[in-house]
C-alpha cells in the first residue's frame, strides 16, 4: 500500500478559511492505491477451471467493483495482457513433459490433481508387481484372451498417463498464450483500497481448479513481499500503464480455461453496473457516407466503423423525402432535429420548423446568429404574453400579392383550418356554412382595399365576428360582394337561428383570448409568406404554445397554408424550385388538427421538393390517414425507445430484424433507424445521437443574439404586440369609413354593354320635386334611388337632415359613385 505523488506544486499560505464547499478544490486529497499481480500457483501444464459461460462468470467481478466511487476518484482496473505461444513451443514443452513423466512416473498422477502413486523406497510399487504376477499365473490357465485384456488395459492407461502427464498442454489444446494479469486500485483511504483489491481476488477465485491464480511475491517466512513493496512498485506500475509484457515463467494458459475472462459481459450477467449493447441490431450499413459538414448529405448521428471506433454518418440529400422520428420524451429527437435543420441553414436551404414552447428555437438561435445567415432568419414567437413583445404578422384573408383567381383556394384553406381544428363533422353543415360565407365576403373586401391601394385596411379574422354580429356594417359591404353572397346574407342568413352565430364566433372568441395570437392574426398586412420562404431559402422557427384548441386552430392554419404554397409551386418550373425542408415536433398534436392534410403533404409536394420530417412520441396515436401517408412515403425512420407495444409497430416495418425488447432497451440519445440509399431501404443499424453542442461548438455566438433580434424585426418588419392590437381595435371603423368611398363594382346581372343603369340616365336633377315620391324615384339631393326589393316598403334616403341634426355614427352619407341599386 503506497501513496500516489503529488505532482502539484504547494500554494503559499493563505490564512483565510476557505469556504466548505471549496475546501476539496483548494486541497486535494492524497490517493492510495493497491497493486497485486497474478499468476499461476502450480506448474502451467496443470489447467484452471473451465468456468461455465451460464452463468455469466463476469457478474462476480462485476458486482466486486460496482461500489466503486468515481466521483471520489476511486478505481478498480483489471489488466490481462496476453501473448500467443508458437506451436514449435508447446510441442517441445509436450516432449519435455512427455520425456519427464517416462523417466519417472511415479511423479505423476494418472489424473492432473489426484494425489500421486504411492511407490515404496526402492521406486516400485510392490502391488503392482504382484498384480502382475497373478495375472501371469491366472493367464497361462485361461488362454490368450486374458492377455489381449491385459494389453489394451496397459495401452489404456499409458494414454491415461500420457493425457496426465501434459495436462492441458496435450494435442489439441491450441492456441496457447502467455498471460499478464495485473490487478489494481485506488481510494483515498488506505485500507478502503485494500478492500477494493480483495474484493477483485476474491472474484477471480471461480477459476480456482487443478491450478489456481495467487498474487506474486517474495516469501520470507513471516511474510510476503508483493507488488506494493517498493521493490516492485515502480516496475508495476510501468507495465500497468505503459502495457509493457513482461510475463512469469511458466504462465501458459489455453484459451479454453480463460474464455470467461475474455469475452464480453452477456445478457446472463445481472449485475447493474454493466453496459447494455441493447440487443442484436445489424451493422450501419457500408455505403452510408461520412458526414463532414457537406451540403448534399443530411446529419445522422455517430455509428460504428469497420476496425473500431465510430463516425459521423449522413444520408443525401437526393435520397431524403420524407422521415419520422418516434420514440420516448426526452429520448434526443428534437436534439437530432436541430442538428439537422441548422446544419440545412447554413448550408443554404430553406427550414422551416414549427417548435411548440420555443425550447428548440432558443437552443439553436446562438447557432445561427451569424452575419450570412442575418437576412434569411424569421422568428414567429407565440409564446410570449408580453404587450411590448415585437411579433410578426400573418393575415390569412390578405389579398396583397395575390390574384382574384386565388379567392377560392384561401377560402377553402381557412375553413377547412378552423373546421378541422374544431373537429367540426359533417353534421356542423350549418355553421360551415355561415363561416364559409364570411370568409369569402372578407376575402372579397380584402382584394377590393388592395386593389385600391390600401392593404392596411384589409380585414383580419377578427372582421368574421364583426360581419355576423355587427348589421350595419355588414350593410355597408354587401354592394361590394359578389351576387350569389348577397343573396345568402339578404335571403339565407337572417332565417338562421340566433343560436348558430355563436358556434362560429366563438372562434374567434378563443382566438382573442391570447394576446400573442390575437397580434399575430390581427394585423392587416402580412410579413409572414411560406411560399416566400419557400422560394427565397428561409429560415423560419414558428413557436405556438403548443397548448388548447387556440394552438391547435393556428397549427392547422399553418400545415394547411403550408400544403397549399407547396401545391402553388406548379408555376414554377422543376428546375428552379428550391428544396425546402420542414420539421414539425409534437405531431400528435398537429395532427389531430390538420385532419389529413399531413398525409396529403406526403402524397402530393414531394414533386414540388417540399421535404417533411416529423418527430412524435407515438406513431400509434396518429390519425390512420397521416400514418399510413407517412410509413408508405418514409425515406427514413428512426426510434428512441419506447414502450414494447409502440416498438412492435417499427419493428414489423423491418421486418423482425430487431426485436421490440431491442427498442424498449435504447439509451437516451441512441437509435435505430432505416434509410434509403442507392440499393433501396437500407437494415436497421444503431446511432448514437450528436448534440449540438459537439458539432457546432466553433458556430456558437451569444454575443450576437440581441443583433440578431433587431435584425429579424427588421426581415418581418415586426411590431409590438401593444401597437397591433391598438389598431385592430380601429379597424372595424376605418374600413367602413373607407369602403363607402370605393366605387361599386358592376351588379352580376347588369348588361355588359351598358355604361349606367337606366334610371341614373332618368334621374331629375338637384332639387327637382319636392321632395317626396315622383314615380316612384326619391327626389332628394342625389340621383334616384329603387327600392332594393319590389314590395314597398321604407326607402332609405340619402336627402340630407337639417343642419341641426347630426348624423347618426351608424349611418354615413350615400356616395355619389356608388351603383344605389345595391344598397341594402
Amino acid at each position: 500500500m503506497t501513496i500516489a505523488p503529488d505532482p502539484t506544486v504547494a500554494p503559499p499560505v493563505d490564512l483565510a478559511k476557505p469556504q466548505a464547499d471549496l475546501r476539496d478544490k483548494l486541497a486535494p486529497r492524497k490517493m492510495h492505491y493497491a497493486r497485486a499481480e497474478l499468476a499461476l500457483a502450480l506448474p502451467d501444464h496443470l489447467a484452471l477451471r473451465e468456468v461455465p459461460l451460464t452463468p455469466d462468470p463476469l457478474e462476480a467481478l462485476a458486482n466486486a467493483v460496482a461500489d466503486v466511487r468515481e466521483e471520489l476518484g476511486e478505481s478498480a482496473d483489471v489488466m490481462l495482457d496476453l501473448v500467443p505461444v508458437a506451436p514449435n513451443r508447446v510441442s517441445s514443452r509436450r516432449r519435455r513433459l512427455l520425456a519427464q513423466a517416462r523417466r519417472n512416473p511415479s511423479n505423476g498422477p494418472a489424473i492432473p490433481g489426484m494425489p500421486q502413486q504411492r511407490t515404496n523406497r526402492f521406486g516400485f510399487d510392490l502391488g503392482a508387481v504382484m498384480s502382475e504376477i497373478a495375472t501371469e499365473m491366472k493367464g497361462n490357465q485361461g488362454g490368450g484372451g486374458a492377455r489381449q485384456r491385459h494389453h489394451h488395459q496397459q495401452r489404456s492407461l499409458r494414454v491415461a498417463d500420457m493425457k496426465a502427464a501434459m495436462g492441458k498442454l496435450a494435442p489439441g489444446a491450441e492456441p496457447v498464450f502467455s498471460m499478464q494479469l495485473l490487478v489494481r486500485t485506488c481510494a483515498r483511504d488506505e485500507y478502503r483500497a485494500r478492500m477494493l483489491l480483495d474484493q477483485v481476488l476474491a472474484a477471480l477465485e471461480p477459476w480456482s481448479g487443478d491450478n489456481h491464480l495467487r498474487p506474486v511475491g517474495l516469501h520470507l517466512g513471516v511474510t510476503r513481499v508483493r507488488s506494493d513493496h517498493w521493490l516492485y512498485r515502480r516496475k508495476f506500475d510501468r507495465r500497468f500503464e505503459t502495457g509493457l509484457f513482461v510475463p512469469r515463467r511458466h504462465s501458459w494458459v489455453t484459451a479454453q480455461e480463460i474464455a470467461g475472462l475474455l469475452k464480453p459481459p452477456t445478457k446472463h450477467n445481472n449485475a447493474p453496473n454493466i453496459t447494455r449493447s441493447g440487443g442484436v441490431v445489424p451493422p450501419p450499413p457500408a455505403a452510408l457516407p461520412t458526414w463532414t459538414g457537406q451540403k448534399g448529405l443530411l446529419p445522422l448521428g455517430w455509428v460504428s466503423k469497420s476496425g473500431g471506433g465510430e463516425r459521423l454518418a449522413g444520408i443525401p440529400l437526393k435520397y431524403l423525402l420524407f422521415a419520422l422520428f418516434l420514440g420516448k420524451s426526452g429520448f434526443g429527437k428534437t436534439e437530432m432535429s436541430l442538428v439537422q435543420a441548422i446544419a440545412l441553414a447554413h448550408n443554404g436551404f430553406g427550414v422551416l420548423f414549427l417548435d411548440p414552447h420555443g425550447d428548440g428555437w432558443t437552443r439553436a438561435r446562438p447557432y445561427l446568429a451569424h452575419k450570412e445567415l442575418a437576412d434569411r432568419i424569421w422568428e414567429i414567437d407565440l409564446t410570449s404574453p408580453e404587450l411590448d413583445k415585437m411579433v410578426g404578422s400573418w393575415n390569412p384573408l390578405s389579398m396583397e400579392r395575390r390574384r382574384e383567381s386565388e379567392i377560392p383556394d384561401i377560402v377553402q384553406y381557412i375553413v377547412t383550418g378552423f373546421a378541422a381544428a374544431l373537429n367540426w363533422s359533417d353534421s356542423a353543415g350549418r355553421a360551415k356554412t355561415i363561416l364559409t360565407r364570411a370568409v369569402e365576403s372578407l376575402v372579397y373586401l380584402s382584394w377590393h382595399v388592395c386593389r385600391a391601394g390600401q392593404p392596411d385596411l384589409a380585414p383580419t379574422v377578427f372582421q368574421i365576428r364583426t360581419i355576423l354580429t355587427d348589421a350595419v356594417w355588414r350593410t355597408n359591404v354587401l354592394p361590394y360582394l359578389p351576387k350569389d353572397i348577397r343573396d345568402f346574407w339578404e335571403n339565407v342568413f337572417p332565417s338562421y337561428s340566433k343560436e348558430a352565430v355563436p358556434v362560429v364566433t366563438n372562434i374567434i372568441e378563443r382566438l382573442s383570448s391570447s394576446n400573442a395570437i390575437k397580434a399575430f392574426l390581427g394585423s392587416s398586412r402580412s410579413t409572414y409568406n411560406i411560399r416566400h420562404a419557400m422560394d427565397t431559402g428561409k429560415i423560419v422557427f414558428v413557436c405556438p404554445a403548443g397548448t388548447g384548441d387556440v394552438d391547435r386552430i393556428i397549427s392547422s392554419l399553418l400545415i394547411y397554408d403550408l400544403f397549399r404554397a407547396g401545391l402553388s409551386r406548379r408555376d414554377t418550373p422543376p428546375d428552379q424550385r428550391r428544396d425546402f425542408y420542414t420539421f414539425i415536433d409534437e405531431l400528435t398534436s398537429v395532427d389531430g388538427a390538420s385532419k389529413g392534410t399531413l398525409a396529403q403533404i406526403t402524397e402530393q409536394l414531394r414533386k414540388y421538393n417540399v421535404k417533411l420530417l416529423a418527430m412524435t412520441q407515438m406513431a400509434q396515436r396518429l390519425s390512420a390517414t397521416t400514418r399510413q401517408g407517412l410509413l408508405q412515403n418514409l425515406s427514413l425512420l428512426s426510434t428512441t425507445a419506447s414502450d414494447v407495444d409502440e416498438a412492435t409497430l417499427v419493428t414489423r416495418r423491418w421486418g423482425k430484424k430487431v426485436s421490440p425488447d431491442t427498442i424498449v432497451q435504447l439509451n437516451r440519445y441512441n437509435y435505430v433507424m432505416s434509410v434509403t440509399l442507392d440499393g433501396g431501404t437500407s437494415d436497421p443499424f444503431r446511432v448514437r445521437g450528436a448534440s449540438v453542442e459537439d458539432l457546432y461548438g466553433e458556430y456558437f455566438r451569444p454575443q450576437n443574439e440581441e443583433w440578431l433580434a433587431r435584425v429579424i424585426d427588421e426581415n418581418l418588419q415586426r411590431r409590438s404586440v401593444r401597437d397591433i392590437l391598438t389598431d385592430l381595435r380601429r379597424l372595424d371603423l376605418k374600413l367602413r369609413q373607407f369602403i363607402v368611398t370605393l366605387d361599386v363594382p358592376p351588379d352580376d346581372d347588369d348588361p355588359a354593354d351598358a355604361d349606367e343603369p337606366d334610371f341614373d340616365e332618368a334621374a331629375p336633377a338637384d332639387g327637382e320635386g319636392p321632395g317626396g315620391l315622383t314615380d316612384g324615384k326619391v327626389s332628394a339631393g342625389g340621383p334616384a334611388k329603387p327600392r332594393v326589393h319590389d314590395s314597398e316598403g321604407t326607402l332609405i334616403s340619402g336627402a340630407q337632415p337639417d343642419a341641426a341634426d347630426e348624423t347618426p355614427n351608424n349611418v354615413h352619407p350615400i356616395n355619389p359613385h356608388q351603383n344605389q341599386s345595391r344598397l341594402g
